[in-house]
């Protein structure tokens, strides 16, 4: 199928209204047929697979725009898409995503505490004892230096309230405090760790889907 109409003129238009932090990835079936970078660069390239869980593969599902977040376990960091299809011709279907950082969408007020349990006693804690925070068995734990807590809010809602800049995902299962972090370091299966500061001294595995998003967040 010959593509090259719309892949020359789309994106010069789209130029004019997109931000420039914004990248183009045009997606036909299974797989990208044209990626533009901006300044948040999710480093696709033509050819590339279109991924079951992103924005270009859920315009393809319902057919019709798409407006959602897409964690970094799909392309390796996160980000805000919307999605548009586009069909050049009866019977052909393509997928046009703008890919935006995730706080380009109205994120709600930011956490300055988290209210935590234990047992019949509620504590609000500071955003700076949090080292860090697990879902674990349908509950979530705040772990400070002076123990865990639970609290009713999920680990999505507090990766959205908490400060981004503050709070790192290394797993569907862990957010942790780039304070907190004493070293990060690879073990004999090659995976990543990371180490906590004393008291708590935690080590925790970041998972390969979020590997790179956290060595491009640190910088290592």
């Amino acid at each position: 199928m010959n593509h090259s109409p719309i892949l020359h003129d789309l994106p010069q238009v789209l130029k004019e209204w997109v931000p420039a932090e914004a990248s183009i990835a045009i997606a036909d079936g299974e797989r990208y047929v044209f990626y533009r970078a901006g300044g948040y660069d999710l480093h696709l390239r033509p050819g590339d697979p279109v991924h079951p869980e992103s924005v270009a593969n859920r315009v393809f599902q319902i057919g019709k725009r798409v407006e959602t977040d897409v964690d970094a376990s799909v392309y390796g960091i996160p980000y805000h898409g919307l999605g548009y299809p586009l069909r050049p011709q009866p019977g052909h279907n393509m997928a046009l995503t703008v890919i935006l950082p995730p706080e380009a969408k109205e994120r709600p007020s930011q956490l300055d505490f988290v209210v935590g349990q234990r047992g019949e006693v509620w504590r609000p804690l500071s955003i700076d004892e949090i080292a860090w925070i697990e879902s674990y068995e349908k509950r979530t734990w705040l772990h400070t230096a002076d123990g865990a807590y639970s609290t009713r809010l999920t680990l999505q809602t507090l990766e959205r309230r908490l400060p981004f800049a503050k709070f790192l995902r290394i797993h569907r299962s862990y957010l942790v405090q780039i304070a907190w972090i004493e070293k990060m370091e690879r073990d004999f299966h090659s995976s990543l760790l990371i180490t906590l500061r004393p008291p708590l001294s935690k080590q925790l595995r970041v998972s390969q889907s979020y590997v790179h998003h956290v060595r491009q967040t640190l910088g290592f």
